[in-house]
């Protein structure tokens, strides 16, 4: 069984905890309580084959920002998550990507497995960020893109399958990798990363 360490990354309040927590135990957590550091371990069907994944919920407060380095250093691929009802987090997502490709010293023009998701998708009514402009940011990017609900199940497991497919496509060019080693049994190659916005 292939194993990955994901990495959940952005702003405060946008829903990193509430997505990791329903995808490993299927609830809703709705009470706001800031994350400084959580690792949840889970299994997931991609395509017939079932990935171990250990999943790095990080604090989205600036305070801890400098924590963030250690976080994605760590990571074989990325979610970075930003809020629909936020303006304000979706500006934060440009200033996580750069952050990630320089504590992986990788150039603007290197892969980076990453998925990019607008939660409170179930909160149309309040929305802020236009869907059309992140998804011309995330083909720029060249990641997927998924509007998610942690309160409906919305996309949620379709955004981290997203994620594996592309650390597997990415393991498997030769002279490529993830940024962790423990994500294959390959001999060690030049490490690429990725992440989910």
């Amino acid at each position: 069984m292939s194993h990955y360490t994901l990495v959940m990354l952005g702003g405060g309040a946008v829903g990193k905890s509430a997505i990791t927590v329903q995808l490993v135990s299927g609830v809703f957590v709705q009470m706001y309580n800031p994350t400084i550091e959580d690792s949840f371990n889970t299994t997931i069907d991609v395509d017939g084959e079932m990935v171990s994944l250990n999943i790095v919920d990080t604090a989205g407060q600036e305070e801890y920002s400098s924590l963030r380095d250690q976080y994605m250093r760590s990571g074989d691929g990325f979610v970075i998550v930003y809020s629909i009802i936020s303006t304000t987090s979706f500006l934060e997502v440009s200033g996580i990507r750069d952050q990630l490709f320089r504590v992986l010293e990788k150039e603007p023009d290197e892969h980076i497995c990453m998925v990019l998701c607008g939660n409170k998708c179930d909160m149309e009514s309040d929305r802020q960020v236009n869907t059309s402009e992140v998804k011309q940011i995330a083909e720029e990017w060249k990641c997927p893109f998924y509007e998610t609900s942690a309160k409906e199940r919305i996309n949620i497991l379709e955004s981290f399958q997203a994620l594996v497919r592309d650390i597997k496509k990415w393991n498997a060019i030769p002279g490529t990798e993830s940024t962790s080693s423990n994500s294959s049994s390959k001999p060690e190659k030049k490490k690429k990363g990725c992440f989910i916005f």
